[in-house]
């Protein structure tokens, strides 16, 4: 029978080369100038099995066939928050002989399909107006030294968070984590510059402008002079920020504060600085709570302290220096929301 594709040719080729004594693969290539890999392939072959016939796929053949995994990426493409038990209940319907499990799905949809798990990140959301601003804000800051800039914000730290990811072994209980109804619950404002920590301020009550001031005082003006002659001031727009008697405060002690645009946390390297301090209190807590200490509202504060105090000159000076990518992404955005 003659050969029905090139490949074939070229196999036949090298199985009567082999069976005449040419087993070298380079002087298989200098004889018929076929691609290197294609000869060390079939002579690979040849010496496994002395045949040319593609080796069996070992382990047993996949349950779901293409036709069937498309299905599932269709299923995905319409809604892809659809959960693998539904889409299990969607394709056994449809295949009535199929019986195939839900970890099949999944297993299918994780190293078939290439589909990731997880839950979708939270944004702010943005209004036209905002991307517009956003986008002109970035444009206008292209050429900043963010070297001298101190920036500022505040975050709700709780006890008893759970968002640690752990292993255990197959047939072993799941871990579980210890929670009470009413976890305490600490508000922290804090400020940073590339040259380190500014100030750091603890406190359970609301924030308003008398107490956002008496913070600047006392941990902001004391320590700005870390961030260099000519510092400036960055936070965002919140109420208590722009307030009137707050705005008098800056003036009074000549503190230039940068124009900041509204819904765009993510232009803010702080909020990388508490994922990083959050992230360290919880194993803390988690310790903590491991040796059957009771943990009381000031240990809950020293231990925020603390982990502030050991926070790593290099993540400083890395977040201070992300600005600049930070608004080269937003411009690249066209001011929508950048992943950072």
């Amino acid at each position: 029978m003659a050969p029905t594709s090139e490949f074939e040719m070229q196999r036949l080729t090298i199985k009567e080369l082999w069976d005449n004594n040419i087993r070298k693969p380079s002087e298989i290539i200098k004889i018929t100038g076929f691609p290197k890999s294609t000869v060390y392939d079939i002579v690979n072959r040849l010496k496994k099995t002395g045949s040319v016939k593609h080796l069996p796929i070992p382990g047993r053949p996949l349950v779901l066939s293409p036709k069937k995994r498309r299905y599932l990426g269709r299923l995905l493409k319409n809604d892809n928050a659809t959960t693998s038990a539904l889409m299990t209940t969607k394709l056994n319907n449809l295949y009535p002989d199929l019986n195939v499990s839900t970890r099949t799905v999944q297993r299918t949809l994780k190293n078939k399909l290439n589909y990731i798990v997880c839950r979708p990140r939270s944004v702010p959301l943005l209004k036209a107006s905002h991307v517009e601003t956003r986008l002109q804000w970035a444009l206008n800051h292209t050429q900043d030294d963010w070297s001298h800039t101190i920036f500022s914000d505040e975050s709700t730290f709780q006890t008893f968070r759970n968002t640690q990811i752990v292993r255990y072994k197959a047939g072993n209980p799941r871990p579980s984590h210890p929670m009470v109804k009413h976890p305490y619950k600490v508000h922290v404002w804090g400020a940073f510059c590339r040259q380190g920590p500014i100030g750091v301020a603890l406190f359970t009550g609301n924030m308003n402008s008398a107490k956002y001031r008496e913070i600047l005082q006392s941990q902001l003006l004391p320590n700005a002079y870390h961030a260099g002659y000519g510092w400036k001031f960055q936070q965002d727009n919140a109420p208590t920020h722009t307030a009137k008697l707050t705005h008098q405060f800056f003036v009074i002690n000549d503190v230039s504060v940068i124009d900041w645009p509204a819904n765009s946390p993510d232009l803010n390297p702080i909020e990388n600085l508490w994922a990083i301090l959050k992230g360290n209190v919880e194993k803390r807590v988690n310790n903590w709570i491991m040796k059957k200490k009771s943990l009381s509202g000031d240990d809950f504060q020293g231990i925020i302290q603390q982990e502030w105090d050991n926070i790593d000159q290099n993540v400083f000076f890395n977040l201070a220096d992300s600005m600049s990518d930070r608004i080269n992404m937003v411009i690249e955005k066209n001011g929508y929301t950048i992943n950072y």
